[in-house]
């Protein structure tokens, strides 16, 4: 389960990156580093204003189901 955790990351990752500079080419610096900082609520943001980003967007967002089912997120420690 733990190479689910790695992909999930891999896409939240590509996602993340990809959406800034799609924000960037399209709208601004200053949306990429509204992105940069508040990933989640700004690429929301961004994609509905400028109508642009939601491939990525859905990157972001299956990365974090994947991470989430991988148990990417859990304190568990197993010897």
């Amino acid at each position: 389960m733990a190479i689910l955790g790695l992909v999930g990351l891999l896409l939240l990752v590509v996602g993340w990156v990809w959406l800034m500079v799609v924000a960037f080419k399209s709208g601004g610096a200053l949306w990429a580093v509204l992105i940069f900082f508040f990933s989640w609520i700004a690429g929301l943001i961004f994609c509905f204003v400028k109508k642009d980003g939601w491939m990525q967007l859905g990157l972001m967002i299956l990365g974090m189901i994947l991470m989430i089912a991988g148990g990417s997120f859990s304190v568990s420690t197993s010897f």
